[in-house]
């Protein structure tokens, strides 16, 4: 919340830039609709994506647990698009800006074009950050994420996914299809962090808009509604709770604690 209270304060001053370069001629209204269209598109492809998930149906059969006869059912096991969150680019910006950061200290000619390489915008910058970033996509959510483990614990409650033999199948049915997702999560992980390049270049705006200033921004919002949404369900249950056990007009019910017959 602080992070996302921090990036969400310099929206005003950016709107404030944008009227400014509208009134002095550097930016043309008609440009400046269309950025505000794009930038609303991008939030809600933001949003879309951030919620998206791949869900792998799994069958429950009836079991025992203790002395209770557990149903059946159909549930889900959701994936979501962009498992890793922001930790991906936040890691690859790190490396990427690394020999920057030495030719601070370091006066050596090495860094020194090195950093000169590895400038925003460049060409080999942009292709090393993506590169990046794919590569922690998938090294985050193979620490996270364990399919052996997710198929093991899905066996021993009596779960499996119709059509896939339980256990080692099933970790590489869940393994494969995860392959997947990540690689379209990385990409459009890239494509967003690649966003303030592409309005600087087009749009010469004076702001940052996208990377993980927006993802930040998104996922905060979105996690926070999820929140709200559930406290106000869960008040409203022990509200509902509260009324029902009040209720002294049901029948056999006496406030002396006796039975009416």
């Amino acid at each position: 919340m602080i992070i996302f209270a921090g990036i969400v304060e310099g929206l005003p001053s950016a709107i404030a830039s944008t009227v400014r370069q509208v009134s002095a001629g550097d930016m043309s209204f008609f440009v400046a609709l269309v950025m505000v269209a794009a930038m609303l598109a991008i939030v809600a492809a933001v949003v879309f994506c951030e919620r998206a998930q791949r869900r792998i149906t799994v069958q429950h059969a009836q079991r025992m647990v203790g002395r209770q006869l557990m149903k059946g059912g159909l549930t889900h096991l959701p994936l979501k698009l962009n498992p890793a969150g922001v930790i991906p680019p936040i890691f690859a910006s790190s490396l990427v800006m690394f020999p920057a950061t030495l030719s601070q200290f370091l006066d050596h000619p090495i860094f020194k074009t090195a950093s000169d390489w590895l400038q925003p915008g460049n060409a080999l910058y942009n292709v090393l950050y993506v590169g990046l970033i794919i590569f922690f996509c998938y090294f985050y959510t193979g620490v996270t994420f364990n399919p052996v483990d997710v198929a093991e614990n899905m066996k021993k409650q009596g779960g499996f996914v119709p059509g896939i033999r339980p256990g080692a199948r099933t970790a590489e049915y869940i393994d494969r299809i995860l392959t997947r997702i990540v690689m379209w999560g990385a990409i459009y992980v890239s494509l967003i962090c690649l966003l303030p390049t592409f309005i600087n270049n087009y749009f010469h705006a004076d702001f940052y808009f996208g990377g993980t200033a927006l993802l930040i921004v998104v996922g905060v919002a979105i996690d926070t509604m999820s929140q709200i949404q559930s406290h106000l369900m869960n008040q409203h249950y022990e509200a509902f709770m509260k009324r029902g056990g009040s209720n002294t007009n049901v029948p056999g019910y006496s406030t002396g604690g006796r039975i009416r017959r």
